[in-house]
């Protein structure tokens, strides 16, 4: 004769059903018993927008970047971030990060730029308009839709004019992206 199992088993093995069932909910369509499956694809965006800073003597806050273009993902879409770049001194050329995503439709990808002396903004002057050219490698953490479950490292490289270098400053900016990322088919 079978024991009854304890409480604790019981929602030990309530809880693996459970799981199980969410695993079946959530996973990509496909035949029964099918993985979901992963593709590299080659990647390239070019956007242009308006990102608003705020320059003081020590930081810049990059409050807000948005802008609209295309990617050979999913087409249309717009791009959006913020982020901060600690001042380094005397020099033209600062690190920054920050974080973003790219979305169009029901598809998105996130991304984020890790603070280091590989990602740099470079103004043309110490005062008045300038431009800041920038460049770096941002790496994709997420996504939905056609870019779901994203990964990978893209390079970027752009230009932004502002009117001055200090306090609040709003300004057009410019922006392509290439690399390759590996998403959920």
């Amino acid at each position: 004769m079978l024991k009854k199992p304890s409480a604790a088993l019981r929602f030990k093995i309530l809880a693996a059903l459970a799981t199980l069932a969410v695993v079946g909910l959530t996973a990509s369509p496909g035949p029964a018993g099918a993985a979901t499956r992963s593709k590299t694809v080659s990647f390239s965006a070019t956007y242009s927008g308006k990102a608003s800073l705020l320059i003081n003597n020590s930081t810049v806050t990059i409050s807000s970047i948005a802008g609209s273009g295309k990617n050979s993902l999913f087409g249309s879409s717009k791009v959006a971030g913020n982020g901060s770049a600690p001042k380094s001194g005397s020099s033209l050329c600062d690190p920054f990060g920050g974080k973003g995503s790219i979305s169009g439709g029901a598809s998105k990808i996130t991304f984020v730029v890790v603070t280091s002396s590989s990602q740099q903004g470079c103004s043309s002057g110490e005062s008045g308009a300038v431009t800041i050219t920038f460049h770096g490698v941002t790496k994709a953490t997420g996504g939905a839709g056609k870019g779901n479950g994203a990964s990978g490292s893209l390079k970027f490289k752009g230009s932004l004019k502002l009117g001055g270098t200090s306090g609040s400053q709003s300004g057009a900016f410019t922006v392509t992206l290439t690399g390759k990322l590996t998403v959920k088919s």
